[in-house]
């Protein structure tokens, strides 16, 4: 695949459902001149030809043969970083913006991208709103063994932005220490390390994110739709309005 842009949005999913196709759709429209749009598509369940849908660019993977992709075999803990690494080894970008699907902003998506894209010299771009309060509190805490970090941090990974050299340093600690799971490992390295870090706040959005459950932020969306402010996580993208100041 032919780079059209230094840096791309990679959206990761799991099906291509009507939901989904309305959601790549807008998303390809709004990303056209400022990113490429790559799909990080996980085949493991529900299969496609790369042919029927001939106006998008894929990375396959299989997520119950991709190594570390199930933190610690544990199937409550997807690590969609692990694909992206695999991915960013064929696809060279300086940057990657990668975004699960079901988190989705209240505001213009084209212009979130433009503000990020902006950030060239930029290794991490992340989201610091984490209503538990401390990285104590979050559970897949007790897997990680022989951490060499002063500190520890948590971010949640619903997007996230990183450079491709960021990418692989986080690729090659994962090599050497798999017990650090993504949500702990990209801040805390980026933050113990050389790197410059930025937050999505930093540039006016707010998030209203957990695990879920997608009922309570669904009905926080239809409610609220805060301007600027992400929601996750969404599971029916038939309660979003594309065409009403929506992402995008």
């Amino acid at each position: 695949m032919e780079n059209y842009n230094h840096n791309c949005l990679v959206f990761a999913t799991h099906k291509l459902d009507e939901g989904i196709l309305d959601y790549l759709s807008n998303l390809k429209k709004e990303v056209e001149g400022v990113m490429d749009l790559l799909i990080l598509y996980d085949r493991s369940n529900s299969p496609i030809k790369r042919e029927d849908h001939p106006e998008y660019n894929f990375y396959f993977f299989d997520s119950t043969g991709l190594k570390g992709f199930f933190h610690q075999n544990e199937r409550l803990l997807p690590n969609t970083f692990v694909a992206l690494a695999e991915c960013a080894k064929q696809y060279r970008y300086d940057h990657y913006l990668l975004m699960e699907n079901d988190i989705v902003l209240h505001g213009d998506f084209r212009r979130f991208v433009q503000r990020v894209n902006a950030e060239d010299a930029v290794d991490y771009i992340h989201i610091a709103t984490d209503t538990e309060g401390s990285p104590q509190k979050h559970w897949p805490i007790r897997y990680i063994r022989e951490n060499p970090f002063r500190h520890l941090y948590f971010s949640w990974c619903h997007i996230l932005y990183v450079s491709h050299g960021f990418l692989t340093d986080v690729a090659e600690f994962m090599a050497r220490n798999d017990s650090v799971y993504y949500e702990f490992l990209l801040p805390t390295m980026a933050y113990n390390g050389n790197y410059l870090v930025r937050q999505f706040e930093n540039f006016g959005y707010r998030f209203q994110v957990s695990w879920g459950p997608a009922e309570l932020y669904e009905s926080k969306y239809m409610e609220e739709r805060i301007p600027d402010t992400f929601y996750h996580p969404v599971k029916d993208l038939g309660i979003v309005d594309w065409g009403a100041g929506d992402m995008p």
